[in-house]
């Protein structure tokens, strides 16, 4: 890997980690009891000067309801080949725009951050409440989504089988492909979905 490259990732991660525990209004002593950190460890990551471990980074990620999946893909995105951006436009500090459902006690779907070109995957996290789903009935979305999950179980219904995942796994949903989202269980379920916007 180029080391420019590396540099700037590691200072992206930083960046955006610190925006997420201010965000969250969690300390960094908080949150580097929760990563098995060293207080300084932590304080270098987010300032740019030391790298992270992953099962760390998953920590860390989880005090803010982000997946490792998906925070990686948003560090991805910023990774540029040629110069240096300006970090403070990187990171992670926009609302959730929701989509489906607005009550904190219902199903919900958030999109995490504003799709800025249909190049680009929408990223959304699914919220659902014990015993209750979203689509009543089985929708169409004429494009690919992956699903996974990141606390709980949810099961995914399409009109041929069912499929349950449990917390870390993944599936992929092909366009055009019929399926609803449920939470049969008696403890919220939480997934991130990845949907390819260029096919819509």
């Amino acid at each position: 890997m180029n080391d420019d490259r590396a540099v700037q990732r590691q200072e992206l991660i930083g960046a955006n980690l610190r925006a997420l525990r201010l965000k969250h209004g969690i300390t960094l002593d908080d949150a580097a009891r929760a990563a098995g950190l060293s207080l300084s460890h932590l304080a270098n990551v987010e300032s740019g000067r030391r790298c992270i471990g992953g099962e760390q980074l998953r920590r860390v990620l989880n005090l803010y309801g982000y997946s490792l999946a998906v925070f990686l893909s948003h560090i991805e995105s910023f990774v540029v080949n040629d110069g240096r951006e300006h970090y403070e436009q990187a990171t992670a500090s926009h609302e959730p725009i929701p989509l489906v459902g607005r009550s904190e006690s219902g199903a919900r779907l958030l999109l995490l951050e504003p799709v800025l070109s249909v190049d680009r995957p929408a990223y959304m996290l699914l919220i659902l409440p014990p015993g209750s789903e979203l689509w009543q009935p089985h929708i169409v979305l004429p494009c690919c989504c992956r699903v996974g999950v990141a606390r709980g179980e949810l099961l995914i219904e399409t009109p041929q089988r069912e499929y349950v995942l449990a917390e870390s796994q993944y599936l992929s949903i092909a366009a055009s492909v019929p399926h609803r989202f449920r939470n049969h269980t008696t403890s919220e379920s939480r997934a991130y979905i990845w949907s390819e916007t260029a096919c819509v």
